[in-house]
């Protein structure tokens, strides 16, 4: 069956945790930012009992296992045990995740190096199916996510990134600015529960600032993310990005290797494509990232300071618009 790309949201909030919105309306606000799926994951709470249609919608099931230690997203099943958790140890997190996992769930690593609540013991080796490398709109914690992300790639550790906004409520009345930010974009063969997770499992996401923001395709002759290839010398991919951003660099990494980097200045590209070689084994992604700079680059780190309690210990880096997850060469 012909894959297609699905626009989701992985990580919700409504009124039975700590939302601002009930799950009726949500799942309207959500149908108005024109995504194909979303997850509903309450705090130690299952809104959706079972994964559900709202006209073309898809709506899934699940729920944020939430503790001081760290929090996880619990997808496609119910959690095997009834809350409250005990989750004061590596050890507890790891005896409710073999559950949710036996049962069948898809299991996701939130926001692990969050400066308010992130991960209180090293997670190294944690079983996953994927980690929340990008939550809410862009902060430096997510670039401590990702260097952490990358450093398991290399390690051989095939762990897939999505993304996911972690909505609760939109502080500034009309407007839109947190919901679907970052919007996850699967290739999956259909719109349905069991597609859309297996997809997320495979690695075969895009993550990217919004439902109509830029978007980047990976390909390699017939393989698409998440896929491996054999390696050959000479083997090349392909990039097609859509919607790239003004002074916005695009950059293709072959392990933590920069192959190919592109610029876009002061013009915005509806479409922008490229190839290039292939240098070594490992993996290929691709980032689209942007910086501020001058009064605004001070602005923001105030802010992300204040209210996201960012402690930039890496400095302030260049944030990401979009990223890939990688195509495997063996």
């Amino acid at each position: 069956m012909e894959r297609k790309w699905f626009k989701g949201d992985t990580h919700l909030h409504t009124t039975n945790s700590d939302g601002g919105l009930t799950k009726g309306q949500l799942v309207e606000y959500c149908k108005e930012q024109g995504l194909d799926f979303i997850i509903i994951t309450d705090h130690n709470y299952n809104t959706v009992e079972k994964s559900y249609y709202d006209g073309d919608m898809l709506v899934i099931q699940g729920q944020e296992l939430t503790d001081d230690n760290g929090h996880v997203n619990i997808w496609g099943v119910k959690v095997p045990e009834e809350p409250p958790y005990t989750l004061n140890t590596r050890e507890d997190y790891e005896k409710i995740i073999k559950k949710c996992k036996e049962a069948g769930a898809t299991v996701s690593l939130n926001h692990p190096f969050c400066s308010m609540c992130g991960f209180r013991f090293d997670i190294d080796g944690l079983y996953c199916d994927c980690v929340e490398v990008w939550n809410t709109i862009q902060h430096s914690d997510n670039m401590i996510n990702r260097d952490w992300w990358v450093d398991q790639l290399m390690a051989g550790r095939r762990i897939p990134a999505v993304g996911g906004s972690d909505f609760h409520k939109e502080y500034v009345p009309g407007v839109k600015l947190l919901i679907s930010c970052p919007t996850t974009i699967v290739l999956a063969e259909e719109n349905t529960e069991a597609a859309i997770l297996k997809a997320m499992r495979e690695g075969r996401s895009v993550i990217t600032n919004s439902p109509n923001s830029t978007m980047i395709e990976l390909t390699c002759g017939d393989a698409v993310i998440g896929d491996s290839v054999p390696f050959e010398q000479g083997k090349r991919i392909d990039v097609k990005l859509t919607n790239l951003f003004r002074y916005h660099k695009v950059t293709v990494f072959n392990n933590r290797t920069p192959i190919f980097s592109f610029n876009s200045g002061c013009r915005k590209y509806k479409e922008y494509a490229f190839s290039c070689e292939v240098k070594e084994k490992g993996f290929v992604r691709v980032e689209v990232t942007y910086e501020y700079k001058g009064v605004a680059k001070k602005a923001y780190k105030f802010a992300e300071e204040k209210y996201l309690k960012c402690k930039n210990t890496n400095g302030f880096p260049p944030f990401i618009r979009a990223f890939t997850n990688p195509i495997w060469f063996e």
